[in-house]
């Protein structure tokens, strides 16, 4: 009974959309990390899935249709952005070298832990993208031959991580620019940051939704080298 009802396609559109508005009722109720929309929802899916031994691929049937709208929707940002291209205006030298020294940053560090724990070329190559949206992550992580899988499992987690910490970074940091914490955001956990920062308000996910899309080609970009950097020491 239960496999034939987790065959169906609505099986993983259904428990997807209705894990993610329980979420929302409980994290307007309580707003504490664990109730975060997104959150909520993956932990509870996986709960679900491990607890009435349904398989992943039974699952993904009808979650591949919500997968699939993840190109679409990030490109939708733009719109954001489009309604407030002043902010961009004014900023734009802040936000241009805030993104670069970010993605600099990130990589310098990837080299450094990758040499600290001696990881190989292919685990490397799969941290490279880790903050980066999941359509740009998968394109680098492949092309450089890392582990596309696991690319998957960084990426979510990294973007989780940050949708749920970022918020009280910014309070504890005192980071009240709308702009700042857009860009810190978008390219510090990519597409999930960006659901929270549209909840934030309107500058900060226009902003964010700019910061995937710079992040993710400043990513594309220097990834190789970091990967030459890694190769020149082992």
């Amino acid at each position: 009974m239960i496999e034939e009802l987790a065959s169906n396609p609505f099986f993983g559109i259904i428990l997807s959309v209705s894990l993610y508005l329980i979420g929302q009722r409980l994290h307007k109720r309580w707003p504490i990390p664990l109730f975060t929309p997104l959150v909520f929802a993956i932990i509870m899916t996986i709960v679900i899935l491990l607890t009435l031994n349904i398989p992943y691929a039974s699952y993904f049937n009808g979650g591949q249709y919500i997968n699939m709208w993840i190109t679409p929707a990030t490109v939708a940002l733009a719109i954001k952005l489009k309604k407030n291209i002043e902010h961009l205006k004014k900023n734009v030298t802040a936000i241009l070298s805030g993104i670069g020294i970010g993605v600099i940053f990130h990589t310098v560090i990837i080299v450094m832990l990758s040499l600290l724990f001696q990881f190989n070329e292919e685990l490397a190559a799969t941290l490279f993208p880790k903050s980066v949206t999941t359509a740009i992550a998968l394109g680098v992580s492949e092309s450089l031959g890392g582990i596309a899988s696991l690319t998957v499992a960084v990426v979510v987690f990294t973007g989780v991580l940050g949708a749920v910490i970022g918020p009280t970074l910014f309070n504890w940091l005192n980071v009240t620019d709308p702009v700042a914490q857009g860009v810190a955001m978008g390219s510090g956990s990519h597409a999930m940051g960006t659901t929270k920062a549209i909840e934030m308000g309107d500058v900060q996910g226009a902003m964010s939704g700019l910061s995937i899309v710079l992040t993710g080609i400043a990513v594309v970009i220097l990834a190789p080298f970091g990967l030459m950097l890694i190769q020149l020491f082992f």
